[in-house]
């Protein structure tokens, strides 16, 4: 006689009282992990972000803009953290509208940040160049710095905006299934 088994594919998510709480705890310590690891990847993979305050890294590249972005990046860790809770099924099924209106907020916001921090920094090298002349260091100092300003607030927002967008779609295509 043959015994029939039925194995699960995945683990039943945890039901119960603290349900929601418990997937809440795990998606902010899930998040926290991959904030950790990211952040020791940067300062090994960029050494710049070693030598100096990471405070001074954001205004000397990315400008103004540098807490808008990193509460964009904040939140997409959440967001992260949230998939994998959901994937490994470690707390109470979640409703990903929220987070999916966010993503596609974040998708359309960063560019458009990026791109008037970019406008602001270019207006401020120009105003630096029209009331000291060509000639002066400092003049030259303030016209590069802002030129890396723009450029680099240009790329966050676009850096940004494409983990938003691939989120986004990553949880689209598994709320489908």
């Amino acid at each position: 006689m043959e015994h029939e088994m039925e194995y699960e594919t995945a683990m039943q998510a945890p039901s119960g009282r603290f349900a929601v709480l418990q997937r809440e705890v795990n998606t902010v310590l899930a998040a926290a992990i991959l904030t950790t690891t990211a952040y020791a990847a940067a300062r090994w993979g960029i050494p710049r972000v070693a030598s100096e305050s990471f405070q001074d890294f954001l205004n000397k590249f990315v400008g103004v803009a540098w807490p808008f972005f990193m509460a964009v990046t904040a939140f997409l860790f959440y967001a992260l953290g949230a998939w994998i809770v959901e994937l490994f099924a470690l707390g109470a099924r979640r409703r990903w509208r929220g987070i999916d209106r966010a993503l596609s907020w974040a998708v359309e916001a960063c560019p458009l940040v990026g791109l008037l921090t970019t406008f602001f920094s270019l207006l401020t090298a120009l105003l630096a160049y029209g009331e000291a002349g060509p000639g002066t260091p400092e003049t030259q100092k303030v016209f590069i710095s802002a030129f890396a300003i723009a450029f680099g607030s240009s790329i966050a927002g676009g850096v940004l905006a494409l983990m938003a967008f691939t989120l986004h779609s990553v949880l689209q295509r598994d709320e489908e299934e």
